[in-house]
């Protein structure tokens, strides 16, 4: 539509200049002759004077084409940051939320071919997490120190626009990581956007925008639309991070990071009816600490908390994923061995004890024994029922524990 009134403006311009000849034909033919003179300087006047607001009408309306074209990437950025927030609910993990940013980024911003987000882990090193256009699986061995991402050390929370990335990752990363980034065609690119994700005033990871045109780099508009995107995405990833805060608090025990009281109950639940079902057997192992009153008297009630953390580190590692660990509380810790004898389960608990027995807790200067004591009972042998199956536990426990000296 805009072309067409620009091209009628234009014929109306060139018409209208014809018009003082057109008067000078007429008074021609009725027998004045005025010369040619004054329709020409007349016809040059109008010309200027239309050609003039001709350019003003087109600037008009190139200001308006572009104004409605930043309407609608504002109106399609909008639409994409939506689709994420709705999204969020049915995240499952932070890996999906990356994946679906990536995805819209690229939707977002024409120029954008591929794409990248890296996360820094805990020993400060950038790893991918989510890819468009690259294989994820040939990237997932690379860790970049902060020197050999594209972001500036002395200033990284500004984006940056690259020119030929590929040289900077020549010069700049490891020769093992380049050849594996060759591998996975990440650098067959011409201009990258990379700009920063920020977490509570903290560096969180990068995204980076790939162009694979020689033609159209990137621009200053491009970095404006990704800051805003990233913008939206940090605010997307700490309701993630609230979101599995909570979940992990609603089910593990904060200082032992094992299942908490109330979460192993319901999977308890889960397991009983399902063995009953099915007619599975199942073990449940009590224990408790011996000596935890003489560590905290001797030693404060820190290290106290450490031993129970010690203790419940060591069960964490040497039992299988089958098997479900949860604190009941203070220093006692509740085990089910699914698909168990008792024969296999005392077995299990005696290596345990072995294993801790030759790793003792240091604490400041101190090295001291976690000792503990434990009770087994069997599902079906010992009995069926429930509640049973604790209290035969529970008291061989406390049978058990006068008699263990060094466990």
């Amino acid at each position: 539509m805009i072309k067409k009134v620009k091209q009628k403006s234009f014929f109306a311009c060139i018409l209208s200049i014809f018009i003082p000849f057109i008067l000078y034909s007429f008074f021609n033919l009725s027998g004045m002759d005025l010369g040619l003179l004054y329709p020409t300087l007349i016809a040059i006047f109008i010309g200027v004077l239309l050609f003039y607001k001709f350019n003003l009408i087109n600037h008009g309306l190139e200001t308006i084409l572009r104004e409605n074209k930043e309407i609608q990437k504002y109106n399609e950025i909008k639409d994409v940051m939506l689709q994420i927030s709705n999204s969020i609910v049915h995240i499952k993990n932070m890996d999906e939320l990356f994946q679906l940013f990536v995805n819209s980024a690229i939707q977002i911003l024409d120029k954008g071919d591929t794409a990248s987000i890296l996360v820094k882990n805990d020993n400060d090193l950038f790893e991918f997490k989510a890819t468009v256009g690259f294989d994820l699986s040939k990237l997932s061995n690379i860790k970049l120190s902060m020197d050999e991402t594209f972001l500036n050390k002395s200033n990284y929370k500004k984006s940056v626009i690259v020119k030929n990335p590929a040289l900077f990752d020549f010069a700049c990363i490891e020769k093992s990581y380049y050849d594996s980034s060759q591998n996975a065609n990440a650098l067959n690119i011409t201009s990258t956007i990379s700009t920063p994700i920020i977490i509570d005033g903290e560096l969180y990871g990068i995204i980076n925008i790939d162009s694979l045109n020689n033609q159209d780099p990137f621009n200053q508009e491009d970095m404006v639309v990704m800051e805003y995107l990233t913008g939206q995405l940090a605010v997307a990833i700490k309701n993630v991070l609230l979101f599995e805060k909570t979940l992990f608090l609603s089910r593990y025990d904060g200082l032992t990071k094992v299942y908490h009281r109330h979460y192993f109950d319901e999977l308890f639940d889960n397991l009983y009816e399902r063995a009953t079902r099915y007619d599975e057997p199942f073990c449940l192992c009590i224990m408790d600490l011996n000596n935890l009153k003489k560590i905290n008297d001797l030693y404060s009630h820190l290290a106290g908390d450490l031993a129970i953390k010690h203790f419940a580190d060591i069960l964490r590692k040497n039992i299988r994923t089958s098997d479900i660990l949860g604190r009941f509380g203070g220093d006692e810790f509740v085990l089910l061995f699914i698909n168990a004898t008792y024969e296999q389960v005392k077995n299990k608990i005696e290596s345990i004890s072995a294993i801790i027995s030759k790793n003792p807790l240091v604490y400041d200067e101190y090295n001291f024994q976690v000792q503990f004591s434990y009770g087994i009972a069997s599902f079906p042998h010992d009995t069926e029922d429930k509640k049973e199956l604790l209290k035969i536990a529970d008291t061989r426990l406390y049978k058990n524990k006068p008699t263990k000296k060094t466990m």
